[in-house]
């Protein structure tokens, strides 16, 4: 079974990612800034099922962070990559805080990009790997509130398009998911603080986990993520988008 490198891997999708792809089988390298975390998690999964699990403690919001991963893992023989690492901030973007803009930026949309890129030459040397990036329904709209944040995961999904379609024929896959809002610490470290309800992380994950297995190019989790990445956009006006979507953010 394929070994899997896991980012964003103590909490949320990316936990529930490492628990599925332990049970199917598969090694695991699980990847988190939170070092007392990523072992509660790698000691639950070594418990339960009789995989190989190892942890690399990183910060990917720091420049020079993703080669130094993939250095030190690149012996690992991994064959599927999940960028799920990922980070929020929601506010007056003229008046943030600068370095804290530019963590979400280099975490969200530089170190999957390296990463990819990193592990992924790798891959088509084999002729054999899959990438899923976890991505968001706001890759489909600008977010007023967000805007960096809805920014970069417009990029993941365009990346992650655009190397599917360079990759047809290598035998490697990218996949791109688009959950909604789920149930996670995101929300609380983006400093949105009414969005309590959502999606279970092991449902998006489990969805996510078939699509890359799949090959498929990507998924949207959920009728109503499916309905506004499908109809919204397409049927209301830009302007109007923009406005629905700001005034929705105001909790």
């Amino acid at each position: 079974m394929q070994k899997a490198i896991i980012t964003g891997a103590s909490s949320g999708i990316g936990k529930e990612l490492a628990f599925i792809m332990a049970e199917a089988g598969h090694d695991l390298v699980l990847v988190s800034r939170d070092k007392s975390e990523l072992n509660t998690v790698k000691s639950a999964i070594t418990k339960k099922y009789n995989v190989a699990v190892s942890i690399n403690i990183s910060d990917l919001s720091v420049p020079g962070s993703a080669k130094k991963l993939y250095e030190a893992t690149k012996k690992e023989q991994v064959e599927i990559l999940v960028n799920n690492a990922g980070v929020g901030l929601k506010g007056d973007f003229f008046h943030d805080d600068v370095t804290r803009t530019t963590q979400l930026a280099h975490l969200n949309m530089v170190s999957l990009m390296e990463l990819s890129q990193l592990f992924g030459a790798d891959f088509v040397a084999n002729n054999s790997g899959k990438i899923l990036n976890v991505g968001s329904i706001v890759a489909f709209f600008p977010g007023p509130k967000q805007p960096v944040y809805y920014a970069s995961k417009s990029f993941v999904r365009s990346l992650s398009r655009a190397l599917a379609y360079n990759l047809k024929g290598t035998g490697v896959s990218v996949t791109a998911l688009h959950p909604g809002v789920t149930k996670t610490n995101f929300f609380k470290a983006a400093n949105a603080k009414g969005f309590n309800e959502g999606a279970s992380p092991k449902s998006v994950a489990e969805l996510g986990y078939r699509a890359m297995m799949a090959g498929k190019i990507e998924v949207t989790y959920g009728f109503y993520n499916k309905f506004l990445s499908n109809v919204f956009v397409r049927i209301v006006p830009y302007r109007l988008q923009t406005y629905i979507v700001d005034r929705a953010s105001e909790v």
